[in-house]
C-alpha cells in the first residue's frame, strides 16, 4: 500500500551540492523556494539519492513504490545540496522490523554519516521520540519524549524544522519537540534506518516559512603577539546589569516545548518556566526533569553564593538534564559578588548527565567552573577573571576517596579560559584544571587557555592521592600563560601551556593536535610524570623555556613540530618513524634531516580564532607553507609534521 502523507517523520536526510533533474544538474541555494525538493519514488528510481551504507531499494508497497532499507545493520542514504540553511524537511516512514529497540532517523542539514541533526522514531520506552545531534562521529540526544506510541506497520508524517538554531520536530503535524544548538549550519538531508527496516516516501523540503532566529557570527578571542597584549574580554563588576534581550522572533510561541523550563535574570522563583513567565535558575534546577532544558535568557545574572548541581540532580544516558542559551541570546553568570580571595566557586555541578553549553562564567571567588560529576558536557563556554582556574575537574568532596567516585567522562568542548588570576601565589589560576583526584575518560577538545596566571592545562597528581584517570587533551591552544592580559602576575606563576603530571606519579595522558606558544615558562612538559605520555601532531612555538619539557619517562612522540624555543628540547622516549622535528641546542632538528625554518610556515604572526560556534581558528599562523618538506612527512605516509588548527 502506497505510503499517504497522512503522517509525517523527520529523517536523516543528506543532501549534496546539486541535484540532478531530468539529466541537468541545477545549483540549490539557500532555501528561498516554497518547495526546494521532493522525491515520491513513482519513476521506481532512488537517482536523487545517494546510499552509503545498508541496503536499499525502490519497492512496490501495496500499488505504490516507496524507498525501502532492508537490511538488519545501519542503511544511510543521502539527496540536496549541503548549501542548504534553513528549511523543514518531512517523510512519511513506516518501520516493518525494529529488530529489538532501534531507531529511524529523518535528518537536516546533513553533511555526511558523522555531522547532521535528526528526528528519530523508536519502539524503545513504550515509544520514544527524539531531536538528536550527530557531530563530529559524536550523537548527543538534545530533546526526547517517552511513551509516544510507535508500531510496526504504521505510516508517521514527520517533519523537521530548523530556523537558526530553534529545531522543531513534529509528528502527525503536531510539535512535539524543540531543541536550540549552532554547531551545524547548512547541509543537505538523509534517511537513516539505524539496524531497523524501514519504508519512506512523500520527502518534501521546504522553505521555513517563520524568519530565523539570528545566528551568531563569528568573533575572534584576544590575539596575542610578541609586543601587544589584547584587551581583555570584561572585567568583572558586582553591580553591573544587563536586562534580557528580546525574544528572538522566529521562536514558536503558541505551543509550549515539551521538558522546557525558560529562566531570566529577572524570572522570579514562583514563576511557571515559560517563555513569558521566567523563573530564576536555582528553581529550575529544582523542577527540571531527565530530557529537559533549561533555556537562560541574554543579560547578567548576579550571584553572591555558588549555583551548585547537587549530587543525586541527574539525568541519563539517554536523557541528559540541559541547560542552554536560549537562541542567539547571551547569558552572563557573575559571580563578583564573592570575596576574591574566598573558596566560594562559581557553577558547581556535582550531578551526572548534563549538558551545559553557552554561558559566561566569570568573577568567582574560586574557581569559575567545578565539576566533581560524571558524563557531563560542557560546550561553548567563556570563563574569565575568576580567582582560581577558570574549570575545575577534581572529586565533588573531601569525602569522595576511592576512584570510583571521582569525576568520569567529561567532555569539555570549545571552551576558552582565559585572565583567570590567583593573587595568593600564582600557582593556583589555570585554565583548565584536571588534576589530583580525577577518574578515567576526561576529554578536552577545542578549547583555548590563554593569559592565566598559572597554566594552560595543569594536570598535577600528588603522591597522598596517587594517579589521577587518563585525559585526552585534543585539537586545543594553550598560549600566553604565566600573567593576565593586562600583566597581572606573581613570581611563582608556572605559566605553562600543557603541565602534565606532578610529584613522579606515571599517568599515560594523551594529547593530540594542539598548539602551544608564547607561553611563559614550557609549551609542553611532562612535568615529573615519568609514564608514557602520547604526544602526537602537536606543534610548540616561542615559549620562554622548552617547547618541549619530557626529562624522563618512556614518551611516545609522532609527528611533533618545535620551532624556537628558548632552550633546548627533552624528548626522553620513542620517536616514531622520526617524524619528530626538535629544537635543540638553537637549531631545528631531525633524525632523519628534516629541517624547519620560518619559510617553513605562511605565517608566524600570532592569530587566534574563536568562532560563535566555539570552533578554533589559527588563520595562516603555524600553518605550513607550500612547498614546505614537513608536509606529508609523518607517519602514516602522508601526514604533516605538527599540527592542524585552520
Amino acid at each position: 500500500m502506497k505510503i499517504k502523507k497522512r503522517y509525517s517523520f523527520t529523517a536523516c536526510i543528506a543532501l549534496s551540492a546539486v541535484i540532478a533533474f531530468g539529466g541537468l544538474q541545477w545549483g540549490i541555494p539557500s532555501v528561498h523556494a516554497a518547495n526546494v525538493f521532493s522525491d515520491d519514488f513513482e519513476s521506481g528510481s532512488a537517482g536523487n539519492w545517494t546510499s552509503t551504507t545498508g541496503t536499499w531499494s525502490v519497492v512496490k508497497d501495496g500499488s505504490s513504490y516507496v524507498y525501502y532499507q532492508s537490511g538488519s545493520s545501519e542503511g544511510r542514504t543521502s539527496a540536496g545540496s549541503g548549501s542548504w540553511t534553513d528549511y523543514s524537511v518531512k517523510a512519511d516512514v513506516k518501520i516493518d522490523n525494529f529488530n529489538g529497540t532501534n531507531r529511524t532517523y529523518v535528518c537536516g542539514r546533513y553533511k555526511d554519516g558523522n555531522n547532521y541533526y535528526a528526528a528519530s522514531i523508536s519502539n524503545s520506552n513504550g515509544g520514544t521520540l527524539e531531536i538528536r545531534k550527530k557531530f563530529g562521529g559524536e550523537s548527543t540526544t538534545l530533546a526526547t519524549k517517552t511513551g509516544f506510541s510507535i508500531t510496526t506497520g504504521t505510516v508517521y508524517n514527520i517533519r523537521l524544522e530548523l530556523a537558526g538554531d530553534s529545531i522543531s520536530m513534529y509528528v502527525n503535524n503536531v510539535l512535539q519537540l524543540n531543541a536550540h544548538d549552532n554547531i551545524l549550519s547548512s547541509g543537505g538531508v538523509g534517511l537513516i534506518a539505524y539496524k531497523t527496516a524501514a519504508k519512506f516516501d512523500n520527502v518534501i523540503v521546504s522553505d521555513t516559512t517563520a524568519a530565523p532566529t539570528s545566528t551568531p557570527t563569528a568573533t575572534t578571542a584576544p590575539t596575542s603577539s610578541p609586543t601587544a597584549a589584547p584587551t581583555p574580554t570584561a572585567t568583572p563588576s558586582a553591580t553591573a546589569t544587563t536586562a534580557p534581550t528580546p525574544a528572538p522572533t522566529a521562536v514558536p510561541t503558541a505551543t509550549p516545548v515539551s521538558g522546557a523550563l525558560y529562566v531570566a535574570a529577572n524570572g522570579a522563583a514562583g514563576n511557571a518556566g515559560t517563555i513569558g513567565s521566567p523563573t530564576t535558575l536555582q528553581s529550575a534546577l529544582t523542577r527540571i526533569a531527565a530530557g529537559g532544558t533549561i533555556y537562560l535568557r541574554g543579560g547578567t545574572y548576579s550571584f553572591s553564593s555558588p549555583v551548585t548541581i547537587e549530587r543525586d540532580n541527574s539525568g541519563t544516558a539517554s536523557a541528559r538534564k540541559t541547560i542552554v542559551a536560549y537562541g542567539s541570546e547571551k547569558p552572563v553568570f557573575d559571580f563578583s559578588a564573592q570575596a576574591f580571595a574566598s573558596s566560594e566557586r562559581g557553577l558547581q555541578i556535582f550531578g551526572h548527565y548534563w549538558h551545559v553549553k553557552g554561558l559566561e562564567v566569570k568573577g568567582a571567588g574560586d574557581n569559575g567552573i567545578f565539576i566533581g560529576g560524571n558524563y557531563n558536557i560542557i560546550e561553548n563556554i567563556e570563563a574569565h577573571h575568576n580567582r582560581d582556574s577558570g574549570l575545575q575537574i577534581s572529586r565533588y568532596a573531601s569525602s569522595a576517596a576511592s576512584m570510583s567516585e571521582w569525576p568520569s567522562y567529561n567532555q569539555i568542548i570549545g571552551v576558552y579560559s582565559h585572565d583567570n588570576f590567583d593573587p595568593d601565589n600564582g600557582e593556583d589560576a589555570d585554565g583548565f584544571a584536571a588534576k589530583l583526584t580525577i577518574g578515567p575518560g576526561n576529554v578536552f577538545d577545542k578549547c583555548v587557555a590563554a593569559w592565566n596566571t598559572d597554566d594552560g592545562w595543569d594536570l598535577y597528581t600528588k603522591t597522598d592521592t596517587g594517579p589521577i584517570g587518563v585525559v585526552t587533551i585534543k585539537n586545543s591552544i594553550a598560549y600566553k600563560n604565566g600573567q593576565t592580559s593586562d600583566g597581572n602576575s606573581t613570581s611563582n606563576s608556572d605559566g605553562n601551556g600543557f603541565k602534565l603530571g606532578g610529584e613522579s606519579i606515571s599517568v599515560n595522558h594523551i594529547v593530540t593536535n594542539s598548539v602551544a606558544f608564547q607561553n611563559k615558562k614550557h609549551g609542553f612538559t611532562y612535568n615529573s610524570n615519568p609514564g608514557s605520555i602520547k604526544m602526537t601532531n602537536n606543534t610548540s612555538w616561542s615559549n620562554g623555556g622548552s617547547n618541549f619539557a619530557f626529562d624522563a619517562g618512556t614518551h611516545v612522540f609522532t609527528n611533533n613540530l618545535s620551532f624556537a624555543g628558548s632552550s633546548s628540547d627533552k624528548t626522553s622516549g620513542t620517536d616514531v618513524s622520526s617524524t619528530n622535528v626538535w629544537w635543540k641546542n638553537n637549531a631545528s632538528t631531525n633524525a632523519k634531516g628534516l629541517v624547519a625554518s620560518s619559510a617553513d610556515f605562511v605565517s608566524l604572526t600570532p592569530s587566534v580564532i574563536r568562532n560563535a560556534d566555539g570552533s578554533l581558528s589559527l588563520g595562516n599562523f603555524l600553518k605550513l607553507a607550500s612547498g614546505s618538506d614537513l608536509i606529508g612527512s609523518g607517519t602514516p605516509a602522508g601526514t604533516n609534521i605538527g599540527a592542524t588548527i585552520q
